[in-house]
């Protein structure tokens, strides 16, 4: 029985997307843990590191945009990401841990450029590259990005029992993620027509003028910081203040592994009930849910009622993350240019890359001043606050799509009858 090229570019996609974020997870989702209890990094240096990665993601992630919009459905872009990423458990163990203990700075600025581009900025690459073949195809985005969560879920279990033994081997499970990623996006046939090469063609540094101009695009934008981006700064060093619950280190990093396969689970099985919802209610209607959601979690944490309470808080994750991933996949599809998704969610990206790089280092700065519990109550504020701004500035489903081409065309048409006059 032949498979059909929609479910073949389905598993193929959900794939990559699964070893994808199972590789970022067993990097990263103990990474904090992994600077604190073994190379004896604090958190203010901690929340450097992350800025270190978010400033260089920041300079990568427009530039990714625009070369994955201009190149359309070839998957060029992804296959060097994947490449790239085969070389993280020799990265983490030879380089980067060692040049953090003798060299903080410069360990800093190559594993911000390093695990900016495969993870920070190549995520969004891979992420809007498979929004676009679900367009194409017919399949939901959140149905294939759950697998995703699935991987993160598989990751950060086995992580929590590796970073007792050897965290090591968290770092080559990676490389070995990334070698099979790569298989399996060497089987998606992704048919490409002249119309679609066109398209892709078509683009141009005038349409992200336009959309720069956009105040729709700008209020978007506003969303991703006051919400997202502060979100995501939070979740950073969450990890510490969990495992500080505990009596000793080692039953807070079982646990917190344990927690956190728990949750992604959790988030990948409500990814497929997602785009139910979020075509119910709409895309603007969804990100404000994924925003008031948010901010509960944050302002949530800062009770200190020991770990069973902030365990259920973590496990609010399950549900806010899917209904912003799908949320803002469909805000962007339906109220902009679809020649330029990538560009718009890489741009937000951006965007977000540039403020976690300045709210990075103030939030660690704050955890060790006041503690983590004050400094939560205080950043779940600015998110509520963000979350109501941007229930009047976001914009309904119903707007007409902005074809920046159309506008473009218009100024060269009345550009050559001012030269003729």
């Amino acid at each position: 029985m032949q498979i059909s090229i929609k479910n073949r570019n389905y598993f193929a996609l959900s794939a990559v997307s699964f070893l994808h974020l199972f590789a970022w997870s067993a990097a990263m989702s103990f990474f904090a843990i992994w600077l604190g209890q073994h190379l004896g990094i604090g958190a203010t240096k901690t929340g450097l590191l992350y800025s270190a990665n978010a400033l260089a993601a920041l300079c990568m992630q427009p530039v990714l945009g625009f070369i994955s919009d201009k190149i359309g459905l070839k998957k060029t872009l992804l296959f060097t990401i994947l490449i790239i990423l085969l070389l993280i458990g020799p990265f983490f163990i030879y380089i980067y841990g060692p040049l953090l203990v003798s060299n903080f700075y410069l360990g800093a600025i190559l594993g911000g450029i390093y695990l900016g581009f495969i993870f920070n900025a190549g995520y969004g690459v891979i992420d809007s590259y498979i929004n676009k073949v679900s367009i194409k195809y017919g399949f939901e985005y959140g149905r294939a990005r759950m697998w995703g969560s699935f991987g993160w879920a598989a990751a950060t279990y086995t992580t929590g029992i590796a970073m007792n033994i050897n965290p090591n081997l968290a770092f080559v499970s990676a490389s070995l993620a990334a070698l099979i990623a790569i298989i399996c996006l060497s089987m998606a046939k992704v048919e490409i027509s002249d119309v679609e090469m066109k398209k892709a063609n078509s683009v141009s540094l005038k349409d992200i003028k336009h959309l720069l101009q956009n105040k729709d695009f700008l209020f978007l934008l506003f969303f991703m910081i006051g919400v997202g981006c502060v979100y995501d700064v939070y979740d950073q060093q969450f990890g510490v203040y969990f495992v500080s619950q505990f009596e000793s280190q080692a039953e807070g990093n079982r646990w917190f592994g344990d927690l956190g396969a728990i949750q992604t689970f959790f988030e990948a099985i409500f990814l497929f009930v997602t785009p139910v919802i979020a075509n119910k209610l709409g895309a603007k209607r969804t990100l404000i849910l994924a925003g008031t959601i948010m901010s509960i979690r944050i302002i949530g944490s800062s009770l200190e009622w020991g770990p069973l309470w902030i365990a259920a808080v973590k496990c609010i994750h399950s549900f806010e993350k899917p209904l912003f991933l799908v949320g803002q996949f469909k805000y962007i599809s339906k109220n902009f240019d679809l020649r330029l998704s990538a560009s718009i969610y890489l741009g937000c990206l951006c965007t977000s890359s540039i403020c976690a790089s300045i709210f990075s280092p103030f939030f660690g700065s704050m955890y060790e001043s006041i503690g983590f519990s004050q400094s939560y109550l205080y950043i779940g504020i600015v998110a509520g606050i963000c979350t109501l701004i941007s229930q009047k500035l976001l914009i309904s489903d119903n707007k007409r799509v902005i074809d920046y081409k159309e506008i473009i065309l218009a100024e060269e048409k009345m550009q050559e009858q001012r030269n003729k006059k």
